[in-house]
């Protein structure tokens, strides 16, 4: 199983953390632009592998093929976000996610659990504009939780993972907007296991993946509620 490096597990900690202390100042303390705009989202899509090779026997038996997209049906993908806009260009969001593949040639079932820190970049600030759709820029990194089931233990590990797309955003009232994503997602060797007992010993280079997401945002602690 492949863990994350201590350097990132202590990144990302320390980002979570300045990310929750910023979020949680005191209204006071952002008088001068309010921005205490937060939303809870949940967004779902297709998520189709472009890339990443694996290699190796599982249970004794080779895996039938040398990539993952092969072995892996387009996938389904979600998502549930807390987010909130710091400045006219910039937002915080933290996301639970879970991506599901069904397997091809007689395989295994893929899945992954990332939890991720992330920022976005509005073109647009969204407490203000009049503008219809607001596109915007996103990024997200963290630990991704991988599982592929074998006969005798699951040969999934826990892996880093990245994804940096686009996003259009559709305000249809203060409280609610929906919203659309494409992001182009990396996930650090996802399948990982050496047990001689089992004879296994498989491993996966890095994995591409490319949702397509749709979603709908409430937002709460708006401006005009501040």
């Amino acid at each position: 199983m492949e863990f994350i490096p201590q350097k990132l597990v202590f990144a990302l900690t320390g980002l979570l953390m300045a990310g929750l202390i910023i979020a949680e100042r005191p209204a006071s303390a952002l008088a001068a632009g309010e921005f205490a705009w937060q939303s809870i989202s949940f967004d779902g899509g297709v998520d189709p592998i472009l890339s990443g090779s694996i290699a190796g026997p599982i249970d004794g038996t080779p895996v039938p093929a040398t990539q993952m997209s092969q072995l892996e049906n387009t996938g389904l993908d979600f998502h549930l976000r807390w987010s909130s806009q710091l400045a006219p260009h910039l937002g915080l969001r933290f996301s639970v996610g879970y991506a599901s593949f069904s397997p091809s040639l007689g395989f295994h079932g893929f899945s992954a659990l990332p939890l991720t820190v992330g920022a976005t970049v509005p073109l647009f600030d969204p407490r203000a504009t009049q503008e219809p759709v607001i596109p915007y820029l996103a990024v997200d990194l963290g630990p991704s939780f991988n599982s592929l089931p074998a006969n005798q233990g699951n040969v999934g590990s826990v892996s880093f993972t990245v994804d940096a797309g686009a996003g259009l955003l559709v305000p249809l009232s203060p409280t609610f907007s929906i919203y659309g994503e494409v992001l182009p997602t990396m996930i650090q060797g996802p399948v990982s296991a050496n047990d001689p007992q089992t004879r296994t010993d498989v491993s996966s280079s890095v994995m591409w993946t490319l949702p397509v997401l749709l979603g709908i945002t409430y937002n709460f602690k708006i401006p005009q509620s501040s």
